[in-house]
């Protein structure tokens, strides 16, 4: 290597004396350099780009992407040029990072295993002088010295001894690091891992509140270990259980929702370690405490001028929907599109907030209908989003124009149950008689779909009509209404399709048996005539996509007040939807 300008000493320097590990602290400690032309300005743009490289999970991966110009996105490897210089550097330096560094970047180059050598043995000579401060960067390292053995079955031996020696010489607090970067890229023999899987259970330190959290990772890594060995899981997860108490005993308090949700945690790690007696007791304590625990509530309003804005919007686009005749009034919210949600959006606005939002950065618990609390993994943290952005959407997009028209509707004598009535029997298929199974007698062939619809349309809109009319809202009971039209949705989709033409039977187990109503839903049938919009509010309606109210009605989990005016419009709407069609009865000539 030529001798080093002037003018890049301090540079260079600054280079070979390096001490820490950290790259941001690595990027602090490089001097700056002078404007230099030439061969060296292109020397130090690839020792630059050398210091772009990150270990993930043992291999050095670059920083540095572009988009080609298809809008793909590359990578920028080093060039040939860069190669020689850093074969250069590599005779040069004396820091064992930097030989590691640049080492391992020519093995993953050029492949030779000279090279891999080199980066393992002063991977391990960087390990060697590592500071206290930057002990966090030792998994790191030892997976790139396992990654590399791994790949070239060059030093195993050298780079098994340092895995095991850590392992057992590092504080408890730390070993599960090691053990992660370990199975990472295992090289051990099933004997090795079976010495630390024997020593494992005796990293836990049950006294320590604090100790909670690393408690968990320890054994949570333990899992994968014994998994891998095949070994059985009881104890690790009876300390799992144990170590929740570290949380309990913090939270005493019946009304605290941390102990309510650390007693659900703990059963089910003990249901898990084999302790089905200690788990009923745990279950008894966690449904107790449902009645005790409780959560606080945030609230949100538009402003005074935000609500202004959207109640002259609401009057203006109701009074044209209005001016329409009561057929016109009820085939506008069957058939048109724009006020439902778009799925696509949905999710894109989901998926926005979730990036936008501090609470990814946080777990997420939830509640069931139920009070039973679940921790969401990142999957399900976007369904949730997505159902939550949806109820926000449906609400200032359709529910408030819904509501609206069908208030000043009933005040002007344009929708009444009699008049909805009629629109069913004459503009949907509803009022089709049909023989709908193999039994068949005279009530059965004088009725229809609008015969099993009537109770519950008769009830929602005899109540609405009062409430709006007397302008109280105290006298509302839609349990009647909501559970006979959300039990008739199932029932009136399946027909649907078979009078269409298409099957609702399945095979199951070697059985014929019903599509049931997910099924239903993505029905071939259902997607060739309904839109992409309309079975997603049908999904949100009836599934766990959204409210889940076909499950939670037909299991009795709702409460009084979940039986609310909005909950039994957006029903009563889907029934609408579903009523779009009618059906013209073939003779055969």
């Amino acid at each position: 290597m030529n001798e080093i300008p002037d003018e890049l000493k301090d540079f260079y320097d600054s280079i070979e004396n390096l001490n820490s590990l950290s790259i941001w602290n690595i990027h602090r400690e490089l001097k700056v350099t002078a404007k230099i032309k030439g061969d060296w300005e292109k020397k130090i743009i690839v020792e630059r780009k050398s210091l772009n490289y990150n270990l993930n999970k043992g291999e050095l991966v670059t920083n540095v992407q572009v988009t080609d110009s298809q809008g793909q996105i590359t990578t920028i490897g080093l060039e040939k040029e860069d190669i020689e210089y850093l074969k250069q550097r590599l005779k040069f330096t004396q820091n064992t990072w930097l030989k590691s560094r640049y080492s391992q970047l020519l093995w993953q180059e050029i492949k030779h295993h000279k090279y891999a050598e080199i980066a393992i043995d002063n991977y391990v000579a960087t390990i060697n002088r590592i500071k206290s401060e930057e002990v966090r960067e030792l998994p790191i390292i030892l997976s790139a010295i396992l990654h590399i053995s791994k790949k070239t079955k060059k030093k195993t031996e050298v780079a098994k001894e340092v895995a095991i020696t850590l392992v057992n010489d590092l504080p408890n607090w730390f070993k599960h690091n090691i053990l992660n970067s370990i199975l990472e890229n295992n090289i051990l023999t099933k004997q090795e891992l079976n010495d630390i899987a024997i020593k494992l259970p005796s990293w836990i330190e049950e006294e320590n509140p604090v100790s909670y959290f690393s408690n968990k990772q320890k054994l949570e890594t333990g899992i994968r270990l014994y998994n891998l060995l095949e070994l059985p899981l009881n104890e690790l997860y009876e300390l799992l259980a144990k170590n929740e108490d570290l949380i309990l005993e913090q939270h005493q308090e019946d009304t605290d929702f941390v102990k309510y949700t650390t007693i659900g945690t703990k059963a089910k790690y003990l249901r898990l370690a084999g302790k089905l007696e200690e788990v009923e007791e745990n279950l008894k304590e966690y449904n107790r405490l449902k009645q005790t625990v409780k959560l606080g509530k945030v609230s949100w309003q538009l402003g005074e001028k935000e609500t202004e804005m959207f109640n002259s919007y609401l009057d203006m686009k109701s009074k044209v929907i209005l001016d329409m005749p009561t057929e016109g009034i009820l085939a506008f919210f069957s058939i048109n599109e724009d006020i439902l949600i778009d799925p696509i959006e949905n999710l894109e606005n989901a998926k926005k907030s979730i990036k936008n939002s501090i609470h990814n950065l946080f777990s997420t618990s939830v509640f069931d209908i139920n009070s039973n609390f679940k921790n969401l993994k990142d999957s399900e943290k976007i369904d949730k989003e997505i159902i939550q952005s949806y109820t926000i959407s449906h609400g200032v997009k359709c529910f408030s124009l819904f509501l609206k028209v069908f208030v000043d509707g009933i005040l002007t004598g344009k929708l009444n149950y009699y008049k909805i009535y009629d629109f069913f029997e004459s503009q949907t298929w509803y009022g089709t008689k049909f023989k709908r199974g193999m039994t068949d007698n005279e009530i059965d062939q004088n009725s229809n779909w609008l015969t099993m619809l009537a109770p519950g349309i008769h009830n929602l809109f005899s109540q609405f009509e009062l409430s709006v009319l007397m302008n109280t809202n105290k006298i509302n009971n839609f349990i009647l209404a909501m559970d006979s039209l959300t039990l008739k949705f199932e029932g009136a989709l399946r027909d649907f399709i078979r009078l269409s033409g298409g099957n609702t039977s399945t095979s199951k187990n070697g059985e014929l048996k019903e599509q049931l109503l997910e099924e239903l839903l993505e029905n071939q049938t259902t997607k060739r005539y309904f839109t992409e919009k309309d079975i997603e509010l049908f999904k949100y309606t009836f599934t766990r996509k959204g409210k889940n109210l076909r499950n939670n009605i037909a299991h009795s989990f709702l409460e009084f007040s979940d039986y609310n005016l909005q909950a039994v419009t957006l029903v009563f709407f889907c029934i609408l939807r579903l009523g779009k069609y009618t059906f013209n009865e073939k003779t055969s000539s």
